[in-house]
């Protein structure tokens, strides 16, 4: 395939005024004989430059006979303009509608572990680190769900990353209250491994490791 050659934006600009301005349609004879003084150009680079301006959808082109004719007409051009926005408003809308979703579905994880917050402060070990796994899975879906869509919009996708490193933060935070528990524990039974494993099974229940001496790995 020969490579694409590069033609002048200006030069272009100019050879579609006079298509505008000429509203006719034109044989590729008469342009070869008509643009090179219109546009400064040799005669070699016509059909590179029709081509060109071809491609890019701003004239058209239709093969009558045994020739080619080309033209262009100003309501033509209205109508490739008017077209290419209504595709970016489509693109630009149904992204528009993903970031909306994703924001409430982040404003409704994010209201949710307010008013678990206060519960927690007087829950027992065993519902502390049930919640714990509940916000783990849930960030990470929420991290999953903003990165499938991480192309969209860049400053609300940051926006939503922010907000899930807060959520990321509250895991750590019960993360802490879990070893903070097991360090008071120690604490009180002065050290006494036998007795800090038979406190640990009566509370943990099932979720105690009997190889560990400690709480399964969620």
């Amino acid at each position: 395939m020969a490579p694409k050659v590069t033609t002048n934006a200006a030069k272009q600009a100019t050879i579609l005024a006079w298509f505008h301005k000429t509203a006719v349609a034109h044989s590729i004879k008469d342009l070869e004989k008509a643009l090179p003084q219109v546009a400064s150009i040799n005669g070699m680079q016509v059909k590179d430059y029709l081509q060109a301006l071809s491609d890019e959808n701003m004239i058209r082109v239709e093969k009558v006979g045994s020739g080619n004719w080309y033209w262009s007409f100003p309501s033509d051009a209205k109508k490739a303009k008017e077209d290419a926005l209504e595709k970016v408003q489509e693109e630009y809308n149904k992204a528009n509608t993903i970031v909306t979703e994703l924001q409430a579905k982040v404003d409704e994880a994010g209201a949710a572990r307010a008013e678990d917050e206060d519960m927690l402060m007087g829950c027992d070990r065993k519902t502390l680190i049930t919640k714990h796994a509940d916000l783990t899975k849930e960030l990470e879906k929420l991290r999953q769900e903003l990165a499938a869509y991480s192309e969209q919009d860049p400053v609300e996708m940051e926006k939503k990353r922010n907000e899930t490193q807060l959520s990321r933060n509250e895991v750590e935070k019960y993360t802490d209250q879990v070893l903070s528990m097991e360090g008071w524990l120690k604490e009180q039974t002065g050290g006494d491994l036998e007795q800090m494993s038979n406190i640990k099974r009566m509370y943990y229940g099932d979720e105690f490791d009997e190889e560990e001496g400690g709480l399964r790995e969620l």
